[in-house]
């Protein structure tokens, strides 16, 4: 089973996911009394840490926090990959024409801040520093 459909399945069944797009390594907080977090793979193996000192557990809380505020609530991260695959296509088709973006944006019914927003996103997505890159990339998923 995927880490996507695992999330999906948990989310079914009720538990509070998030998507934050910072990698971090597992970290599992028990009664807010116990701490276990997972090291760096080594050798492939990963080495874990079980911490129940109160002001060690007191921080990695609030880091945890802090990193939960900042992620995306599950469903509206699938709203937001399900609308930039919908648009994905016509944005690239139009960035390979070289369309203005106020043009791109009428011919998709978009504000232009909206459309801009849209080209960051798929950017985003596909790694891409620039929309030239962006399409090096797509092209290279087979995207177009």
């Amino acid at each position: 089973m995927s880490a996507r459909e695992l999330a999906r399945r948990r989310d079914s069944l009720g538990a509070e996911i998030r998507i934050s797009k910072e990698e971090l390594n597992e970290t599992i907080i028990l009664d807010r009394r116990v701490v276990i977090l997972a090291g760096d793979l080594r050798a492939g193996r990963r080495g874990y840490s079980v911490i129940s000192q109160p002001e060690i557990v007191q921080g990695v809380m609030s880091l945890f926090e802090t990193a939960w505020r900042s992620a995306t609530d599950l469903a509206v991260h699938d709203a937001q990959v399900a609308e930039i695959r919908q648009l994905a296509p016509a944005v690239l088709d139009l960035l390979g024409q070289g369309v203005k973006d106020e043009t791109a944006a009428r011919r998709l019914g978009l504000g232009v801040r909206t459309y801009r927003r849209r080209v960051a996103e798929l950017m985003d997505a596909l790694g891409a520093e620039s929309r030239f890159q962006a399409g090096v990339r797509a092209r290279e998923l087979g995207l177009v």
